[in-house]
């Protein structure tokens, strides 16, 4: 596995990426989440060439890029269209600085569109994000959000389970087959996941990992989405069983925390890293 470090999922999302660098080599990590508009600056000044060798010399692969497309039921065509141009810029450079995934978030609910306005609106506008994405050889890994919480109280609800992302997935990846998941195990969990559903997975279903931790004292239905703990630490979420099903299935990739917690948010982000490289440990080596 490929233990990488994103300070935005921290609660440090501020933090310059050469500091964040600094901070992930100290902290002993194998990867980093890039932050392309400081990539695409520097590519700017100084030539991607330069670029590619400054990141070679700090030891670090680059994780996902975070996809940066107005692709949501809440945006605009013109805003989607828009937005295209810098991503596609955003693709070429990450290409050529190895970086292979992008990644989002699905979100379980629509304020205005029933399931099937939804998909009709998400789906073309996504398939024409991967088909960018995979001209490049990169893959896009989309994550489902599961907290009944997310869709008690939304007009509509979308999808919010593993099957389900495997489906839209599916349909938005048909052209190059590089559509998977964003595999978080609070979701996974809260959704009434199995480890029997993940074991059904190959390594081609997964682009990217997030482990973290419940609240304890909260059944799975009760769990509220930016409420949680650091991997490991309310021993809540079946970590042990969670990896050892994606390591049967052949993944080894990216893994990182995303613990939405104010304690963690209130370390320095140096101290936020130290205790996250420090969790995954214990679970990567398991």
């Amino acid at each position: 596995m490929i233990k990488t470090l994103n300070l935005g999922s921290l609660g440090h999302p501020n933090i310059p990426f050469n500091v964040a660098v600094t901070i992930a080599k100290r902290n002993n990590f194998d990867a980093i989440d890039p932050d392309m508009g400081f990539l695409r600056q520097h590519a700017a000044t100084h030539g991607a060439g330069a670029t590619r060798d400054w990141l070679a010399a700090t030891g670090l692969q680059l994780g996902s890029m975070g996809l940066s497309v107005a692709w949501r039921d809440s945006d605009s065509d013109q805003a989607f269209t828009d937005s295209l141009i810098t991503f596609r810029a955003d693709v070429a450079l990450a290409a050529e600085l190895d970086c292979s995934r992008s990644t989002t978030w699905v979100m379980p609910r629509s304020e205005s569109r029933d399931f099937y306005a939804h998909f009709d609106l998400v789906v073309p506008r996504l398939r024409q994000i991967a088909r960018l994405l995979g001209e490049r050889g990169m893959r896009l890994g989309l994550e489902f959000v599961g907290p009944d919480t997310m869709r008690a109280d939304r007009a509509f609800d979308f999808v919010h389970t593993l099957d389900g992302m495997r489906t839209l997935a599916a349909a938005i990846g048909s052209e190059f087959h590089n559509t998977g998941l964003l595999l978080d195990i609070f979701h996974w969990w809260v959704a009434h996941g199995t480890v029997t559903e993940l074991k059904c997975l190959t390594a081609r279903d997964v682009v990217y990992i997030h482990l973290n931790d419940a609240v304890a004292g909260r059944d799975r239905d009760q769990q509220i989405d930016q409420e949680r703990d650091m991997v490991g630490m309310t021993g809540v979420l079946p970590v042990i069983q969670f990896m050892s099903a994606l390591r049967a299935i052949g993944y080894y990739g990216p893994v990182a925390v995303e613990p939405f917690n104010e304690q963690i948010r209130a370390m320095t982000p140096e101290a936020a890293a130290a205790l996250a490289s420090t969790q995954l440990d214990k679970v990567l080596t398991v």
